[in-house]
């Protein structure tokens, strides 16, 4: 049977035509590698090479069979690099689920860290919200999703990011920009602008609750599936709309301003979650990178 052993021991003996020399090239004893020759010859019932007492020659056939001998080692070898490489996580790909609030300051500097350790780790962004996020990380659609939480299920790990200051994303003439801090009693009958229920529905409860506390019914006047169109219609004069402060929204600064949003009781957290049984090793090199990346990075 032809094997990779047979296939090196024969290459051996025909880089170095003397089987003494390839024995020493390989470490190993010249009666076993004459063995391993004859053994290759046997199975391919041809005549690879010409000796003698003194001289080793490449027959015709042997000079065919080695180009090819040494292209099945080459791509065996280029085969076991790439094994090892995906074993470690340091070749293959990565799918990462996010908000789009988390994409400037969050997940820019995520993945140029991680860019710089897995240089040859392909990654897959998808802008889910954190339902999807969920039901992605259930099918496995994703391997690591960054979202809202709390989130338990069994077989997901999850752990907190970061707690998200919320503000008041408003025109800059509004009346309510002259207060330094904004509650749910300051925005009852106001119109308001927020993500739709398809994209945006653990956040909107978790906005949501502090109106209900108060027994006020929010004023929904507008809803928009991205961060940009609810942006764009708080600009236009459409609505107000309460949102994590992130860089995003100092690109609308010249046309809005930001009022910090008063939560009397809990707080709208950002978490990382995962399988936590999951083959693809460059998960484990993707925490790495976030839990353990240096202060202010």
């Amino acid at each position: 049977m032809l094997n990779v052993r047979l296939l090196r021991c024969f290459v051996a003996v025909a880089n170095e035509l003397s089987f003494t020399a390839a024995a020493a090239r390989l470490n190993m004893a010249q009666p076993a590698l004459t063995r391993a020759v004859k053994q290759l010859e046997d199975h391919l019932e041809a005549h690879l090479l010409y000796r003698d007492t003194r001289n080793v020659r490449l027959t015709e056939i042997g000079h065919a069979f080695l180009k090819e001998a040494q292209a099945a080692l080459e791509q065996i070898t280029r085969a076991e690099r790439v094994g090892r490489e995906m074993a470690r996580g340091e070749l293959g790909q990565i799918r990462i689920g996010y908000m789009a609030f988390l994409s400037q300051d969050f997940l820019a500097p995520l993945l140029k860290r991680f860019s710089l350790q897995r240089p040859n780790v392909r990654v897959e962004l998808f802008n889910l919200g954190t339902e999807q996020q969920r039901a992605a990380l259930v099918d496995h659609t994703i391997d690591v999703g960054l979202m809202l939480g709390p989130f338990s299920i069994a077989g997901i790990a999850s752990r907190e990011l970061r707690e998200e200051q919320l503000v008041v994303v408003m025109p800059q003439d509004h009346p309510l920009a002259a207060l330094e801090l904004v509650t749910a009693n300051d925005l009852r009958g106001e119109k308001l602008v927020v993500g739709s229920e398809s994209m945006w529905s653990v956040y909107r409860r978790a906005v949501f609750s502090e109106f209900d506390r108060l027994g006020i019914s929010p004023q929904i006047a507008q809803e928009a599936p991205t961060t940009s169109a609810v942006l764009a219609l708080v600009a236009a004069g459409l609505g107000l709309t309460i949102f994590p402060l992130s860089p995003t929204l100092h690109l609308t600064s010249q046309m809005t301003v930001l009022r910090p949003f008063a939560m009397g009781q809990g707080k709208m957290t950002t978490i990382c979650a995962w399988n936590k049984i999951n083959p693809n090793p460059s998960v484990a090199a993707l925490l790495d990178c976030i839990f353990c990346a240096p202060a202010g990075s």
